[in-house]
């Protein structure tokens, strides 16, 4: 066996023996951490977890263990720590022992990169101890390990590090996925729930990669805008977990809970958290993975994970580089595939990557200090054009624009760019709090929410040794989280049969290999990152190349190694260009690549055979699977003969012309190109809606699969019935539906005759009628009420439970004309976006619908939520929206009020006359039960939702 890695870890228990006289003491096995946080991200390069003091500038509180004396005596104090910043020292730390205070200030030694620092000598009596990591500063001081030592002459060496002898039983499964981000979760879902027992590994303490609590990033995938309202985006086993897709805070924060519910359901399928792949071992002629090596990365315990397939979902390839993948790193030259925006010359500059902050609004004033190691804004122009940052409490999705680290290496250099990352978000925070003039606005170009603070918009001193060296602008804002887990957007790409290049994705090729696909953007992000002179993002220069929107397909010969025969790829590291890169390196295109190679992997554990061989014997098999499983494959029909529905006659209540019956059974289960592919009832035709399966004998089945158009279109309500001893039967029945696609146990049926019903003329795509075993029933029916379950916060890493910190800005100086209400503070009905474009908003943006969803989005203000008494008063009800071209000029307006109801049309193409933020809509008098809704019907255009004031 020959052993290949890229890192082989020791990680050992909190204190162990070196020798006779040597006490080792892991940082990151510490009985109490405290306020320190266990840091795996960077194993690779400096070989272990460490402590770092995560305290945006208050000290933390310590990190406690005790360990035991046998030998009492003098003991060297040995320490490996890192000066993040030298020339600044800002992590600085001190070591408390038995209660007393050492000397030493660690993290301050002035040299760069991981160190043992011994400068103690201590005597310790025999017996139990304790030793305290004490924080200074709270800006990322960070520890690895301590040791003690008796002998004078030992020094730590990178051989003589200690090695756990903690080995756990070999554990073997048909497929091992590494990688717990939306790309190797769906991998492993689909490939337990396709009879494979499966390994999932995940190095963090959550499931998510980019999506999760720690980093943040909400998932897109096929860019919601612009959309046709038909269009049900990215299809399949995401639709269990995924949100809308449009880039919000408010989605991105659900991720991490939705998925570890989601894999824990599944029977055959192991998650190991807290786990990191350090490398692998090989067959005898190295050319195939027999096991992957492992470490718990807080425990130190190793695991070695043998297979038979084997999926890279790591985002920086590192399964695939340890086993010797041929990979790319950087980018192309023009040469190399002709692509419209690369350049001439091959480099290996990439896009880069970032971490988040949050901010809020305490009851108190709070202070800043800007120290001198953090990036310097002094002034709004001193940032660099179109990356001024904005003040928010509730959105962190602007903050992409902070990025840096594509000029070096972001797998080697991983942890110098999140620290340089810290010192620029930190630097930025200091210019929102202190510095900025615009409070807030990017020099007219935008201006947010921090311009509409009200109380908060005088500059106040404070007083004694907090005072800064000149007015705090936002006094009362506070930096209540920073993230330390870096998100990246590109590493690695392992190289498969195919490479796919931006001129596929212009070109629209369809494979004939094709498992999944993509529509987002050519999105190369420059390498300069937040200091690129010019727009972020895409490239403006030649925006033709962009193909947004443009939906293309992905073969299955990108998502395995050519070199490695039982290697698979999912996620940012398939087999692509920089540029190919550059648009399915989204997450919820990731998501379908891992539906894809989840499912091939287990058909090939199936068939016995590898990769290669399945895409070339078995590529049919491996469609209609993805297809009976609800994967999109572009212009690609279902045409499963076990498909009971596909037998029946159909006959409908009533149709619309473009949507016959007929579609329900044309093997697409959403929209195709143009075709919709739909059957839909007449509008005005008698209720229930509906559409009967007949056949001429009876049949059995016992699972139901429906598609509707999109999640937003579906009915509430539906039934499915059997006609049974001279009339129909419910045998499933839902009163409350929030899914687009549902597949549905309905027990053992026999009969000749089933329909499906409903009350709303909602179009349906797709019924698919089965007789499945057991096994596979039973996964459908905890599949459908885990889809059931509600989400339970809190879901942000600084939410704490308690009321000192507002989510909502302040409200701005009209409030106090009377009874103020953002459009966060109405009940909503339906996905509404929240938007932080145009000139003029409130609070944290303004809502608006995405052109989309027409007749099923409300938002509904209720003025009695903060009336004082319960005698009807009369009110001016004023409304602001952020108008522009593209805005609906027919919004109609509901007013609820004592006297009766009336409805209001608004024109939002037209400004508000006057102030040029509020609109008069009329005075009336309300109560309790009075409100004021905005609905979206039968609208021409965006409806804008900013703000609502009732004027006494």
């Amino acid at each position: 066996m020959k052993p290949c890695c890229f890192f082989i870890a020791s990680i050992v228990f909190a204190a162990i023996l070196y020798g006779d006289e040597t006490i080792w003491l892991e940082a990151e096995r510490f009985e109490n951490p405290g306020g320190w946080s266990a840091d795996s991200q960077f194993i690779d390069q400096m070989g272990s977890t460490y402590l770092l003091a995560t305290g945006i500038g208050k000290p933390v509180a310590d990190a406690v263990t005790t360990f035991q004396v046998d030998e009492p005596g003098e003991y060297k104090l040995w320490l490996r720590t890192k000066d993040w910043y030298p020339s600044h020292h800002p992590g600085r730390f001190t070591v408390i022992l038995d209660g007393k205070e050492l000397s030493t200030v660690y993290g301050a030694s002035g040299q760069t990169g991981w160190q043992w620092e011994q400068v103690e000598t201590v005597k310790l009596d025999a017996g139990k101890h304790e030793l305290r990591l004490h924080d200074l500063t709270g800006y990322y001081g960070r520890c690895d390990a301590v040791v003690l030592s008796k002998k004078t002459d030992w020094k730590p060496l990178p051989g003589n590090r200690p090695i756990t002898l903690n080995i756990s039983e070999q554990a073997t499964f048909d497929v091992v996925v590494v990688g717990g981000g939306l790309a190797g979760c769906t991998a492993a879902v689909a490939a337990a729930r396709n009879g494979a027992s499966v390994a999932l590994i995940q190095d963090r303490p959550v499931l998510g990669g980019n999506a999760s609590t720690e980093v943040l990033v909400p998932p897109v995938g096929l860019w919601s805008a612009g959309a046709p309202p038909n269009d049900a985006n990215e299809t399949g086993l995401i639709e269990e977990y995924r949100t809308a897709g449009k880039q919000r805070t408010e989605e991105g924060k659900l991720y991490s809970s939705r998925l570890l519910r989601w894999v824990k359901n599944e029977s055959k399928l192991k998650l190991f958290l807290n786990t990191r792949a350090v490398g692998v071992s090989m067959n005898s002629d190295g050319t195939r993975i027999e096991e992957i090596k492992a470490v718990d990365t807080i425990r130190g315990l190793q695991t070695r994970f043998r297979g038979a397939q084997f999926i890279d979902c790591t985002g920086d390839g590192n399964l695939g580089a340890s086993a010797g993948a041929e990979f790319r790193h950087g980018k192309e030259s023009f040469d190399q595939h002709q692509e419209p925006w690369a350049p001439q010359e091959q480099t290996r500059l990439t896009m880069g990557s970032g971490i988040k902050f949050a901010t809020g609004f305490a009851k108190e004033p709070k202070h800043f200090k800007g120290e001198a190691w953090m990036y310097q804004f002094p002034t709004c122009e001193s940032i660099p054009k179109n990356r001024h940052p904005r003040f928010t409490t509730t959105n962190v999705e602007w903050q992409w624009i902070i990025e840096l680290g594509g000029m070096r290496d972001t797998i080697q250099d991983a942890e110098e760019i999140r620290d340089d990352l810290l010192r620029l978000n930190l630097g930025l925070w200091d210019h929102l709090k202190n510095h900025c003039q615009e409070h807030g606005t990017d020099g007219g170009n935008q201006r947010h929410a921090a311009s509409d603070t009200s109380d908060q918009r005088e500059r106040v001193v404070l007083s004694g040794a907090e005072a800064p060296s000149r007015p705090t602008v936002l006094p009362f804002a506070e930096m209540l989280w920073l993230g330390h887990v870096a998100g990246k957007r590109e590493s690695r790409r392992l190289i498969g049969d195919y490479v796919l290049s931006q001129n596929d994705i212009g070109s629209q090729e369809l494979f004939p290999d094709r498992v999944a696909f993509g529509g987002w953007v050519c999105d190369d992000h420059y390498s300069e990152g937040f200091f690129h002179d010019g727009q972020p993002g895409l490239h403006h220069d030649h925006p033709e190349a962009a193909f947004p929107r443009q939906y293309f397909s992905i073969p299955l010969r990108t998502l395995y190694s050519k070199n490695v025969p039982n290697l698979w790829m999912a996620g940012r590291n398939l087999s692509a260009t920089h540029l190919g890169l550059s648009n399915t390196r989204v997450m919820l295109t990731n998501a379908l690549l891992g539906h894809a190679v989840g499912t091939a992997s287990a058909i090939a554990v199936q068939k016995k055979v590898g990769p290669r061989e399945l895409c070339e014997k078995y590529i049919g098999d491996v469609q209609q699977q993805l297809l009976k499983e609800g994967s999109y494959l572009i212009d690609l029909p279902g045409k499963d003969p076990n498909d009971l529905a596909r037998t029946a006659k159909l006959t409908a209540s009533s149709e619309e012309a473009d949507y016959p019956v007929s579609k329900i059974v044309d093997g697409f289960s959403r929209l195709n190109g143009k075709d919709p592919s739909s059957w839909k009832p007449l509008v005005d035709a008698e209720t229930p809606h509906g559409v009967e399966f007949s056949w001429e004998n009876p049949v059995k089945f016992n699972i139901v699969q429906i598609a509707f158009q999109t999640k937003t279109q579906a009915p509430k309500t539906f039934s499915l019935q059997i006609f049974k001893d001279g009339d129909w039967a419910d045998v499933f029945r839902l009163e409350d539906n929030r899914h687009r696609r549902l597949v549905l146990p309905v027990g053992d049926v026999e009969t000749t005759r089933f329909r499906f019903t409903e009350f709303q003329a909602a179009a349906v795509c797709e019924i698919r009628i089965y007789d499945e075993p057991k096994e596979i029933v039973e996964s459908a029916q905890r599949a459908f009420d885990n889809m059931r379950l509600p989400d339970v916060g809190p879901f942000f890493p600084w939410e704490t439970g308690d009321e000192e910190y507002s989510h909502l800005m302040p409200p701005p100086e009209e409030a106090k004309l009377g009874l103020f209400f953002f459009a966060a503070e109405a009940d909503a009905v339906g996905d509404w976006t929240e938007s932080t474009w145009g000139n003029v908003y409130f609070g944290n943006g303004s809502y608006h619908d995405g052109n989309d969803g027409k007749g099923s989005r409300t938002l509904t203000f209720r003025p009695g939520a903060k009336m004082s008494g319960d005698e009807p008063k009369k009110f001016e009800v004023r409304f602001a929206y952020v108008s522009t071209d593209n805005r609906a000029s027919n919004v109609p307006i509901i007013v609820k009020h004592v006297g009766g109801e009336e409805k209001i049309v608004v024109d939002e193409k037209k400004k508000p006359a006057g102030d040029e933020r509020f609109l008069s809509l009329g005075t009336w008098t309300f109560d309790k039960k009075s409100f004021v809704r905005i609905e979206n019907a039968a609208t021409n255009g965006f409806v804008s939702v900013d703000a609502l004031l009732f004027v006494p």
